[in-house]
């Protein structure tokens, strides 16, 4: 009889504890999705949880400070994108972008084109063909960025008498745009059969010409025509006037 007595109270606790917890269950299934929903309505509260506006920050939004560009970066970014480039800068950006090259290389060949008064087209134009912009490029003796050979650089320059000398980017453009110069005065500025003279030679030119047939072999075509140069043909006079190259090189 003792031993009912301490039961029974144990029975009644359990259904008591059992039909609490359905009642706990049963407000969470009814309050939890209204107070979602009120919240989702609240402008208080989704403005807290919504995503940030604008372009994602996530140093800002971890609180970390922002990393912020020297002033010298931040002057030079603002000149270039305020002030448009003009004379020689521009015509090295064009060039630059048309050939796809390095702005420090297309500002090499540019002066020693101007430096020897080839127009700097022309010059971007026979390297474009002659080597593809390749400074090492060697092809049946003929080497470097304008494909000159070692006989002719050596008749242009003695000192010039090694292929390790002639493959110096600057000397081998001193060279070549030397014998393009030459070969554009020979030809009393007539810019292909220069251009093709600088290929096949201007004995082999000038044999063509006296016996009443064009030389061309299709390189003139190709140095300056317009493909693989922007889709553009050459009109330039080949050299810069003598009064503009000390202006140019500026």
């Amino acid at each position: 009889m003792i031993e009912q007595r301490r039961q029974q109270p144990r029975q009644v606790t359990g259904r008591v504890a059992a039909w609490s917890w359905w009642k706990l269950l049963l407000a969470a299934l009814l309050v939890i999705p209204g107070a979602v929903a009120l919240a989702l309505k609240s402008s208080g509260v989704a403005a807290v949880f919504r995503p940030p506006a604008g372009p994602p920050d996530t140093l800002k939004h971890v609180g970390a400070p922002l990393p912020k560009p020297p002033l010298g970066v931040e002057a030079r970014y603002l000149r270039r994108a305020v002030i448009k480039e003009t004379g020689r800068e521009a015509e090295i950006t064009g060039l630059m972008q048309r050939y796809n090259v390095t702005r420090p290389l297309a500002r090499q060949i540019y002066g020693a084109a101007v430096a020897q008064r080839i127009d700097p087209e022309l010059a971007f134009r026979l390297i474009r063909v002659e080597s593809v912009f390749d400074a090492d490029a060697g092809n049946m003796g003929a080497l470097g960025l304008t494909q000159v050979m070692l006989g002719t650089a050596t008749d242009i320059d003695p000192e010039v008498d090694t292929p390790k000398e002639l493959l110096d980017p600057d000397t081998n453009m001193r060279v070549g745009f030397t014998n393009l110069r030459n070969m554009i005065e020979l030809f009393d500025g007539d810019v292909r059969l220069a251009v093709i003279a600088y290929n096949r030679g201007e004995v082999a030119v000038q044999r063509a010409l006296r016996r009443g047939k064009d030389p061309e072999n299709g390189y003139g075509e190709r140095v300056l025509g317009p493909r693989h140069h922007g889709g553009q043909r050459y009109t330039g006079k080949g050299l810069l006037p003598a009064t503009a190259t000390a202006s140019t090189t500026q």
